[in-house]
């Protein structure tokens, strides 16, 4: 594993899964080196990632948690963090 290639989320997420199997996939943002072609993509589905949206170098996947580690071990995997809202819900409604 790279831990430089790690987000900080992404480290305490794997942290606090023990690198188990079988446990919910993370949803993560992958930067990859360049704009992502179909080798590229092979290899990240090789180690485990489904990949969903590409915009420019950055894609989106899911990834089970025992995978996450060997993704950042792919040459073309710039960084790897947990794709997180901007503002989790509260379960409230704001006030007017």
């Amino acid at each position: 594993m790279r831990a430089d290639k790690l987000g900080s989320a992404a480290r305490r997420a794997l942290s606090d899964a023990g690198e188990g199997v079988g446990l919910t996939p993370f949803k993560v943002l992958i930067q990859v080196k360049g704009e992502p072609d179909e080798n590229q993509r092979r290899q990240l589905a090789d180690a485990g990632a489904r990949v969903g949206m590409v915009a420019g170098d950055v894609l989106t996947a899911t990834v089970a948690p025992g995978d996450l580690g060997g993704l950042t071990e792919v040459d073309c995997v710039a960084y790897v963090e947990l794709s997180e809202p901007l503002h989790p819900e509260t379960g409230s409604q704001p006030q007017k």
